[in-house]
């Protein structure tokens, strides 16, 4: 049944009374017609989506030796925070990615869908991303796992990303726990750099990596900060330990980067919280609120805005964050301004939803046509360039190949060829084995760390011819194309 369902029962299904008069009843609301308030003030919105988050004394039976979220539950009694409704529960990071970027419910969709693998590869879909880039602000992701992975890399041109960041373009992306999931703590910088490269405000959604399961039922932590007991078996209270700690490190990571925004010259709201619950089992019996679909958010900020205890659904959240900072901008998050916790609310989301992405989209006027076209998306913030080669070794032809914004997927293309890359540090790689001739040609490139191993990007514009002159190889500009 679930293999049939996976392959048929997809999508959202046509209402039946869908047609231009109900679309036009629904988003004919006085306060959905609300403009965005010109206030001058354009925050930065951040939102960080921490793996596999929960706070772990919701577990019932759980012994810690300290607590190991001590920064984000002093943030939960100081900021705007509450319970985070996730639509899956153990997996499923990509759907509360879609939720919390679109505004719309994974309930209406096919069961197990993932519209990332199903309508976004075929359409753009209103986002945040393409609703704040009409006012002027820059939109970034930022992940610390291969690009590819839940499609990502093609997916966010169609929800108006301009740069996507992911390990291939982290110099630190060795930094790995013990199942090498690459740590958290290489997002700060990140980050800062999104808010650096632009003089607009920016939008920047994280997707943490580094609490993602499975965790191991024995034990691969030597002296772990923190020590667990209580659960029913040694495999669980394994498996536990595992995962306080690296929340552990989650929770210092999310120190660091909050104490880089504080002094950030820029206003910054972020709001951070858990995907969905870790993968071990939980029943509603195991938790204290009784209810699987449930971790928690904060909505951190550096300008003071007013303290807000509430529980929001994921496909609620980003039309929160905007109505707190006075925008009023999108079909969707208009919608659920005007409208959360009224008469019919559910049931006119979900035509709204087949208007915008099945059906004729009567929302967008007259024409149907959607006013959101496909990004250009660049992947990384900065150019990886190629400046320079130097012979360190003649005897056994080693060269260092000089440049910046490399890291450790980046990988030398000799004569339309792969060669074997041993990165060095963020300007030098080396290659050794074979002489260099002139002419020979020599480009920088970033490879998947999947195992297709596909080309991402180039050294941009710099693909180049070696030339031996006065003892030293320079390069000259390729008359060619990219892609020699």
């Amino acid at each position: 049944y679930c293999f049939s369902a996976s392959l048929f029962n997809t999508g959202i299904s046509e209402p039946n009374d869908y047609n231009k008069d109900t679309i036009e009843k629904i988003t004919d609301n006085r306060e959905m017609t609300e403009s965005t308030s010109d206030n001058g003030v354009r925050p930065n919105v951040l939102f960080v989506q921490l793996e596999s988050f929960f706070d772990p004394i919701e577990y019932e039976d759980l012994q810690m030796s300290e607590d190991p979220i001590p920064n984000l539950r002093k943030m939960f009694q100081n900021y705007s925070s509450g319970y985070f409704k996730a639509p899956s529960v153990g997996a499923g990071t990509a759907n509360t990615e879609f939720e919390t970027i679109t505004g719309m419910s994974l309930h209406y969709f096919g069961p197990g869908e993932y519209p990332y693998k199903s309508i976004l590869k075929e359409t753009t879909c209103e986002s945040v991303p393409y609703v704040l880039k009409n006012l002027g602000y820059s939109t970034h992701a930022v992940h610390n796992n291969e690009a590819n992975f839940y499609g990502r890399r093609s997916v966010f041109p169609n929800l108006g990303f301009d740069t996507f960041t992911s390990e291939e373009y982290m110099a630190d992306e060795n930094l790995q726990n013990p199942l090498g999931w690459v740590k958290d703590s290489v997002l700060t910088d990140e980050i800062i750099k999104c808010l650096d490269s632009t003089d607009s405000p920016d939008y920047v959604y994280t997707i943490s990596v580094q609490g993602h399961g499975d965790y191991p039922s024995e034990p691969i932590l030597d002296n772990p900060s923190i020590t667990v007991s209580g659960s029913p078996t040694d495999e669980l209270n394994c498996k536990w330990e595992y995962y306080v700690n690296q929340i552990h490190e989650m929770d210092q990571f999310v120190k660091e980067l909050t104490d880089a925004l504080a002094d950030y010259p820029e206003d910054v709201i972020l709001v951070m919280y858990g995907d969905h619950l870790p993968t071990m089992g939980l029943t509603v019996e195991d938790l204290k609120n009784k209810y699987l679909f449930q971790t928690e958010y904060v909505m951190w900020d550096n300008f003071g805005l007013k303290k807000k205890k509430e529980n929001l659904a994921a496909y609620q959240m980003a039309a929160e964050v905007m109505d707190r900072v006075g925008i009023h901008e999108g079909t969707v998050f208009r919608y659920h301004q005007a409208r959360r916790n009224t008469r019919n609310y559910q049931v006119d989301l979900e035509t709204l939803q087949y208007d915008l992405l099945y059906g004729k989209r009567y929302s967008y006027g007259e024409s149907g046509e959607s006013p959101y076209l496909r990004t250009r998306m660049r992947m990384g913030i900065y150019d990886v360039t190629l400046d320079s080669i130097q012979c360190i070794s003649e005897a056994d032809h080693t060269y260092y190949i000089k440049g910046t914004e490399f890291t450790p997927s980046s990988e030398i293309k000799l004569n339309g060829e792969w060669y074997d890359t041993v990165y060095i540090n963020p300007t030098t790689l080396m290659i050794t084995g074979t002489e260099l001739n002139d002419f020979d040609r020599l480009a920088v490139i970033q490879r998947s760390n999947s195992s297709t191993r596909k080309p991402l990007s180039k050294s941009y514009d710099r693909s180049c011819y070696a030339l031996y002159s006065n003892n030293k190889w320079k390069l000259t500009e390729s008359t060619g194309t990219n892609e020699n």
